[in-house]
């Protein structure tokens, strides 16, 4: 059963890349496109409020937009770190629970984020997400427990 853990735990990870190269994507689309004036006036009032944070000034469009490029960016660098993880040592994913636990944790979290504020396409991918590393969890065996060495103090 390893190999079917390592690649639902792949599944899972492989969601978040999408979901983070699928954001870029969409930003840049965005980006390349008209603006309508509609959007325009939105884009001029959120650049005509600044905030300084740790002393940087920066308006709310800055903000915006950085949060969300830094975040798709974080996104696909933590499933792809979670590839690597897959492919470098599988044991982590299919003799131990802490990781597998640790990522469907992230991704519930994501999901209910993405089911209060986001569009259908991260919610579908963070449950593909939720119901892959549910599974890799649920069928991850942990290897047995090595019995301790109990040392002996010698007597002479």
């Amino acid at each position: 059963m390893p190999r079917p853990v390592v690649t639902t735990f792949g599944i899972g990870a492989g969601a978040w890349v999408l979901t983070g190269a699928g954001h870029l994507a969409t930003v840049a689309a965005q980006a390349l496109r008209p603006e309508t004036a509609e959007a325009a006036r939105a884009f001029a009032a959120m650049r005509a409020h600044t905030v300084a944070i740790a002393g940087l000034p920066r308006d709310l469009y800055q903000l915006d937009l950085g949060m969300s490029l830094v975040m798709a960016v974080a996104l696909v660098f933590g499933g792809l770190v979670c590839l690597l993880v897959a492919r470098s040592a599988p044991e982590l994913v299919t003799g131990a629970r802490s990781l597998s636990g640790l990522a469907l944790a992230a991704s519930l979290a994501a999901l209910g984020l993405s089911v209060w504020l986001l569009p259908v396409p991260p919610i579908a991918l963070f449950s593909v997400a939720v119901a892959a590393f549910g599974w890799s969890l649920a069928a991850a065996r942990p290897a047995p427990a090595a019995r301790p060495v109990q040392a002996t103090a010698g007597r002479g």
